[in-house]
Parts: C-alpha cells; sequence; structure tokens
C-alpha cells in the first residue's frame, strides 16, 4: 500500500464521523436555542399579563382530566393539545398557569427564531442576514393590523404553539427528519382543524416513500392519523357528551349573511401580513420559479390552502375567521418577504446601489408598518391594563374570605363586558369550580359587576333591601342578594 492509499484509508472514518458530529451538533444547537427560549419566556413571567378565555379554561379541563370529571359549559370549543399539556401541568397546582404561559411564550419565541432561520435558509447567501432580519421583523406585526402576535403569546393563546409547530416541521422536513415533521404536522393538527388536509397528505406522501418499508411504516402512519378524531371527537364526548359539540360552539358567525362572512374573511386574510410582504412573497415565487427552485411555490400553496380554509369556513359553515386563525399563514408570508428582500437588496453589483435600493425598500414599507409598530406598546399597555383587573379581583375574593365565603351565597354571576368576562374563566379556576358554576346571569347569590358597566349601573339603582353591596374597589363592585354579607 503507497503512502497516499493509506493516507485515504486512514482519513476514511474521519471523513465518514464527520456529518455524524455535525448532525449531533446541530441538534444540540436546536436545543440550546429553545432552552434559551424557554429561559426567555420565564423571565417574562414578571411582565404583567392576563391569561387569555381560553387558555383559563384549557387550565381548568387539565385538571378536572386529572382528577377525571371533563365537564364544559360550552362557552369553548374543545381542543385537544392544550388539555394534553395543561393534564398534567395540573400536577403542580397553583403553578400550572404559569407553566402553561412558559410554554406557550417559549414556543412563541422560537417560532420567530424559525421564521427567522427559514428565511435564511431558503435566501442566497449573501442575503442571509437582510432575509432574516426582514422576515422576523415582519413577523412581529401580524397576524392582524393591531399587531396582536405579542398579546396572544402573553395571554398563552394557542397559535403560538401552532406556527412552532408548522415552521419545525418544514424545517425538520428539509433535514431529512420525516417522522419527526408528521409529528410536528400531528400537534398542529391537535389544536387546529386547518392542519388535517396538511398531515393527510403528508401521510399519504411519506407512506409512498417508505413503501419497501410498509410493514411497519403503514401501522405507524395511521396510528398518527387516528390519533387526531380520536382526541377531537371522543376528547369532546367526553367533555360536552356530544362529539361534535365544539364544532356547534365555533359556529360564532351563523347570524351574519354568507356575503358578510366572505368579506371578513377576505379582509382579516389581506390584514395578515402588511401589503409589501404580501407583494414581495409574490417577488419571492414567481423568482424561485425562473430559478427553478420549488420550496418558495410550496410554501406559498400551503400558506394559500389555509387561508382558503379559514375563508370557506367562515363563509359557508359559520365559523369564526379571526386573524389568530391565519397566523402559520402570516408566518409562511413573512419568511418568504423576507427571503425576496435578501435576494433584491443583494443583486446589484455597487455596494452603492445595493445600499440605494435597501433604502428604497424600506421607504416603500414604512407607512405601511409605522401603524402595526405603535400598536407593539399597546398591546403591553393593554396587557398591564387587563392584569390589574384580574389582581384586583383575587384581592376582592380574598378580602370577602376566599372560596368558602363566595361560595356560601349560592349562585356566582360576573358581568359580561371586557375585561371581566375573560376574568370568568380565571375566577372559576382560581375558586376550583366547574365553568358551569359561574354564569353571566344576576340573581339571588353573588353578582360582581365591573365598575362603570351598565351592570354595575342597574344594580346600583336597586333598593338597599334587595341587593348588599359587600366590597368595592377602583375595578369592581360585589353584591350579594337573598344571604346577606359573605363577609
Amino acid at each position: 500500500m503507497n503512502g497516499s492509499a493509506g493516507a485515504a484509508v486512514a482519513a476514511a472514518p474521519v471523513a465518514a464521523a464527520a456529518p455524524v458530529r455535525a448532525a449531533v451538533a446541530g441538534r444540540f444547537a436546536g436545543l440550546a436555542v429553545f432552552a434559551g427560549c424557554t429561559g426567555v419566556a420565564t423571565a417574562s413571567l414578571v411582565l404583567p399579563a392576563l391569561l387569555g378565555f381560553d387558555p383559563w379554561v384549557w387550565l381548568i379541563w387539565g385538571r378536572e382530566a386529572l382528577r377525571g370529571a371533563l365537564a364544559t359549559d360550552g362557552s369553548v370549543a374543545w381542543k385537544p393539545l392544550p388539555v394534553l399539556v395543561t393534564a398534567p401541568a395540573a400536577v403542580f397546582g397553583d403553578a400550572a398557569p404559569a407553566l402553561w404561559a412558559v410554554v406557550v411564550r417559549a414556543c412563541g419565541l422560537f417560532g420567530v427564531v424559525l421564521v427567522v432561520r427559514l428565511a435564511a435558509r431558503i435566501a442566497a447567501p449573501r442575503g442571509r442576514a437582510v432575509a432574516g432580519i426582514v422576515a422576523g421583523a415582519a413577523f412581529l406585526l401580524t397576524p392582524d393590523a393591531e399587531s396582536r402576535w405579542v398579546r396572544h403569546a402573553l395571554q398563552a393563546n394557542i397559535e403560538p404553539v401552532i406556527v412552532m409547530c408548522c415552521l419545525w416541521a418544514v424545517e425538520r422536513h428539509l433535514d431529512g427528519r420525516r417522522w419527526q415533521a408528521l409529528l410536528l404536522i400531528c400537534a398542529a393538527a391537535l389544536a387546529r382543524p386547518e392542519a388535517w388536509p396538511f398531515l393527510g397528505l403528508y401521510a399519504g406522501w411519506l407512506l409512498w416513500c417508505e413503501r419497501r418499508r410498509w410493514w411497519w411504516a403503514a401501522p405507524a402512519v395511521l396510528a398518527v392519523l387516528a390519533a387526531v378524531p380520536v382526541l377531537w371527537f371522543a376528547g369532546d364526548r367526553l367533555v360536552s357528551g356530544h362529539p361534535l359539540s365544539g364544532a356547534v360552539v365555533a359556529q360564532v358567525l351563523t347570524a351574519s349573511t354568507p356575503t358578510q362572512r366572505w368579506l371578513l374573511a377576505i379582509e382579516n386574510i389581506a390584514a395578515c401580513v402588511i401589503a409589501p410582504v404580501w407583494v414581495a412573497a409574490a417577488v419571492c415565487v414567481v423568482w424561485a420559479a425562473h430559478l427553478r427552485r420549488g420550496l418558495p411555490a410550496a410554501l406559498a400553496a400551503c400558506a394559500l390552502l389555509w387561508a382558503a380554509e379559514v375563508a370557506v369556513m367562515a363563509g359557508v359553515f359559520g365559523y369564526a375567521a379571526l386573524g389568530r386563525f391565519l397566523a402559520p399563514v402570516s408566518a409562511v408570508l413573512c419568511v418568504l418577504g423576507g427571503v425576496a428582500a435578501g435576494w433584491v437588496v443583494t443583486v446589484p453589483r455597487p455596494v452603492l446601489l445595493r445600499a440605494a435600493v435597501a433604502v428604497g425598500l424600506a421607504g416603500v414599507a414604512v407607512p405601511f408598518a409605522a401603524p402595526r409598530v405603535a400598536w407593539l406598546p399597546l398591546q403591553l399597555q393593554h396587557a398591564e391594563e387587563r392584569s390589574a383587573y384580574e389582581r384586583d379581583l383575587y384581592a376582592v375574593v380574598a378580602a370577602l374570605g376566599g372560596r368558602e365565603r363566595m361560595l356560601a351565597c349560592g349562585n356566582i354571576a360576573i358581568d359580561t363586558v371586557r375585561p371581566a368576562v375573560e376574568v370568568r374563566p380565571a375566577i372559576t379556576y382560581r375558586l376550583d369550580v366547574p365553568l358551569s358554576a359561574i354564569t353571566h346571569t344576576p340573581g339571588p347569590g353573588t353578582t360582581i359587576a365591573q365598575v362603570g358597566s351598565p351592570l354595575h349601573a342597574a344594580m346600583r339603582q336597586r333598593s338597599a333591601g334587595d341587593v348588599v353591596l359587600v366590597a368595592r374597589t377602583a375595578r369592581w363592585a360585589v353584591y350579594t342578594e337573598s344571604c346577606g354579607s359573605p363577609g
């Protein structure tokens, strides 16, 4: 064996081990990023924020699932994914709300990281930094005209988790981790029905790719597919007594006409990103087709299909077409828009021309982005105000003697204005009672009125013999009827 042949043989194990080391390093790097997001999410608990209506209901369901007694009052449609998290979190007692908030906020932060990474990955090498920065900044101004992405993360809504699952599935697919991608799509499908077609299509494609190993691939794929209807419909049957109860609860637009519902859906789809992002995403798809690159077109097709599902479900069936339901669409469009920005800025050869193009693009985008940027501090301000209402109500309950005294008067009713209506499941959770135990119908018992509301005015006009004011703060007034003061 000559020297060169010996060197080649000696170098072979090192060369073979290089991809393995790179894969291991990449895996730990991803875990490190997610750990960092979790750390930031944990630190964010110091920010004042009121969890949303739905998250509190999921926390109640999680606690009830742990106790083996799930029930609903019909105010929230069933979703399996949140309860799969809140049920084990309920083991930690009063820390469960904080744990859920950390999970959602960590997923939301990681979702932004994925937007940046995907845009940088698809863009040309010289434009990766620009693509990532533009995509991430644009995404923070979604998914509606009021830039509620920050609010959804603070309120611990499910949309940050869905966006993370969708984008991570794309990244895992590009990395060749198809089974991981399938599980991530399945997780998204356990939170939004719009993900069901994507799960079916990807599962069929994966089964075709694994046809030579069908004997184990087919059962695995079928198990993943079966988990979605079982957890959706069997879970709904367990909670409400009917497997399609959640589908009925979610039909909140049936009073309006189909035309009105279609127009609302189209309006919300158009507003899910700013206009320049729509244009940039279209440019990205066209330019990628010119370069014979199919990934941008595939991503755009997925985004349009998801948006079409939201529109059809609203226009035809009367489901809501809220901006947050379009969060995955916003994320994909921002990725494509960032890629386009990276290409456009780096194509010109002279550096001065590149700078001029960048300044020109920024000048075009600023008028569209400025109103949404102005909403970002307002979202934080609104979160603080809503949190103050929640803290104040907890203080009132404690001053009245806590859970036992509140329940001693029988019926408990709370106001229907905001944020009182959103505090209802929060106080239900804190009092450790079923959702049906606190209503919006005043009567004999305890009535919690938000100061300045019509209910508050009506209660003040009633005679002292009928109702008794037992607590009053700047935000809440608590009255009892036919039971005296709970204190």
